[in-house]
């Protein structure tokens, strides 16, 4: 079997796997509804301090999946190598034709393809309900936007095979994928602010510098974010946070490669360490 045959192989096992693990239907039901509800809240409840139309529920919704799709992502793939490496049965796959550099790919594609999917399917019913409630739908900003929460999948799936190659039991993947999470969603605002606060004694306002998005858009998420409101608001956006035009730093292609390095680096750093990794 050539190499090529090989990678498809393990791609698709790995993609049934996923299918069969349940996880892609559930990154589709919670895309859907939550993506939904956030178009439908304005209506819901006027009163609320939240903007109003498509662009704002497209807004919403992509705030969401900044929150919920690296979780997601990582569940859907932390055990990928480091699940079948405690029990034994990787040993048994390495004895066959793959080499370890195979099998990292095709698990990499294979869960790749099932959360990509299952990312888009629920993005699919929420810009159908999105349409349904206000009449109208900006498709190109919609698809940009789902395009872009597939690449913020990718780069925390990067993560997650790159942590279940180098790990050695479930218990280990686990914290680190834990930790991942914590410190590059939740966490990862408390540097930039740090930074602001060093460099200017004092923490960020209304008005910040334009390195201070820079850094706050070093993480997937922040990139992420940064990417959708480029898409949604224009520069208008930097240009409200600090009160000019956008700098070379802050164009589209740096938040880009920034999420790409996420999902290449530490899938290669895994790739190197599953490599030299003793199984027996």
């Amino acid at each position: 079997m050539t190499p090529r045959g090989v990678r498809l192989t393990i791609t698709r096992k790995e993609f049934g796997d996923a299918l069969r693990s349940r996880v892609v239907w559930a990154i589709v039901a919670v895309i859907a509804a939550v993506s939904s509800l956030s178009a439908a809240l304005p209506l819901l409840v006027p009163e609320a301090d939240v903007g109003a139309g498509p662009e704002a529920a497209i807004g919403g919704a992509s705030q969401f999946a900044g929150l919920l799709v690296p979780i997601m992502t990582l569940i859907a793939a932390y055990l990928s190598v480091a699940g079948e490496r405690e029990p034994g049965s990787l040993k048994v796959l390495l004895g066959l034709p793959p080499s370890r550099g195979e099998v990292i790919a095709g698990k990499f594609l294979g869960r790749g393809v099932a959360v990509a999917g299952g990312i888009a399917a629920g993005f699919a019913i929420s810009g159908a309900v999105t349409a349904a409630l206000y009449g109208t739908l900006p498709v190109a900003a919609f698809l940009a936007t789902t395009a872009l929460t597939v690449l913020l999948a990718v780069s925390f799936l990067g993560i997650a095979v790159g942590i279940s190659a180098v790990t050695a039991t479930r218990a280990r993947a686990m914290t680190l994928a834990i930790t991942a999470y914590l410190g590059l969603t939740l966490l990862w605002d408390l540097a930039p602010n740090g930074v602001h606060l060093l460099v200017t004694g004092r923490l960020p306002g209304a008005g910040v510098p334009a390195w201070f998005l820079l850094v706050r858009g070093l993480s997937p998420t922040g990139a992420y974010n940064a990417l959708v409101q480029r898409t949604l608001l224009g520069d208008a956006g930097v240009a409200a946070a600090t009160g000019g035009p956008a700098p070379a730093f802050l164009s589209p292609v740096v938040f880009l490669a920034v999420m790409v390095a996420w999902a290449a680096v530490p899938l290669a750093v895994g790739y190197l360490g599953f490599r030299r990794a003793d199984l027996s």
